[in-house]
């Protein structure tokens, strides 16, 4: 799932892969709307337009969707853990979607996502899920938290080569194309001036990308890098192409981050102010200077962000908000 070159492949190999280490009758990804209602909806295996219709018209009563749109909460919770079996057994979804599949329980974990939407894995089984089942998916979540986020990069960064290609330098996007060799083959505007700045010092070669993005993270696992062009940090992704080009995307958000979109992220008010402030580049000094905290606090209140966004470090935290609030964007 980490090398899935777009939203797509990373919903197909996710339905691939989780089955594998969680049983399943049906695997589900979804896509749900602030009323409940789905929105995308893709189950493996396929169980029928019937059943999907069934599934759109019933599938806000399902607990664990009312129970995510209440809290917010993004961790792995089985239907059994927030309603009884036998009041389930009442509805109408249990009656007329779960029970024609052969199925009475079902455990699901979140995907960071917009206020505008809800994205879900579930699983759907005849037996209760247990203890370490839902622990496996708790602990799956960072990881697939990452591999989200680098196919929805790579998605992006082929939108926005198409894009150069019809002429639209004028977007101001920084991007680097390099070979296999890290030779620069294709550079923005914007990415030349970057090429520039990074190149300083480490000789006559400006064909070559410089060490800072021949470093660079974003895939595989690991977290995206973060250069300083000299006028503030900017998030940094190397991504491999199939035919192995070196892609190099930089990320200059010029726009702030809504502090009410961060929050509906599952983040206290607190910890969107901080992670506002981390999306705009600030050191940990500058962020309890400016909220009149101490910086205990403020990586207090860090290590809570990173914990709900299910990553490990700063870099990560807020390429996975930019990549959230921009999944919200395009669904409008």
């Amino acid at each position: 799932m980490h090398h899935a070159d777009d939203l797509d492949a990373f919903r197909a190999g996710l339905l691939d892969a989780v089955p594998r280490a969680i049983p399943s009758v049906w695997t589900s990804y979804n896509e749900i709307g602030l009323d409940g209602s789905p929105l995308v909806v893709i189950v493996t295996p396929e169980p029928g337009a019937e059943w999907l219709a069934r599934w759109g018209r019933l599938g806000h009563e399902n607990p664990l969707i009312q129970r995510y749109l209440k809290t917010r909460d993004p961790r792995a919770y089985r239907i059994s853990d927030v309603i009884d079996h036998a009041a389930f057994a009442e509805s109408a979804l249990y009656r007329e979607v779960f029970v024609p599949l052969g199925v009475h329980h079902q455990l699901a974990v979140t995907l960071p996502a917009p206020p505008t939407l809800l994205i879900g894995l579930a699983v759907t089984s005849p037996d209760n899920y247990t203890d370490a089942q839902r622990r496996v998916l708790d602990l799956a979540r960072p990881h697939l938290i990452q591999a989200w986020t680098n196919a929805a990069a790579r998605e992006r960064a082929q939108a926005l080569i198409d894009a150069v290609q019809l002429g639209l330098d004028d977007t101001g996007e920084a991007i680097v194309i390099a070979d296999g060799r890290d030779q620069v083959e294709f550079a923005t505007a914007a990415g030349r001036e970057a090429l520039t700045v990074l190149a300083r010092g480490e000789g006559p070669d400006a064909t070559r990308l410089p060490a800072a993005l021949r470093e660079a993270g974003g895939e595989d696992g690991v977290p995206p890098t973060q250069v300083d062009l000299g006028d503030g940090p900017v998030t940094v992704r190397r991504l491999t192409t199939r035919a192995g080009l070196t892609v190099v995307v930089f990320d200059r958000r010029t726009r702030p981050a809504s502090r009410a979109l961060l929050e509906a992220l599952g983040l206290t008010p607190r910890q969107a102010e901080v992670l506002q402030a981390m999306m705009g580049g600030r050191s940990t000094r500058a962020i309890a200077a400016e909220l009149g905290l101490s910086r205990s606090t403020v990586h207090k209140h860090s290590e809570g962000i990173y914990a709900r966004l299910g990553v490990h470090d700063r870099v990560a935290a807020v390429s996975t908000a930019w990549a959230a609030l921009d999944a919200g964007r395009a669904a409008h």
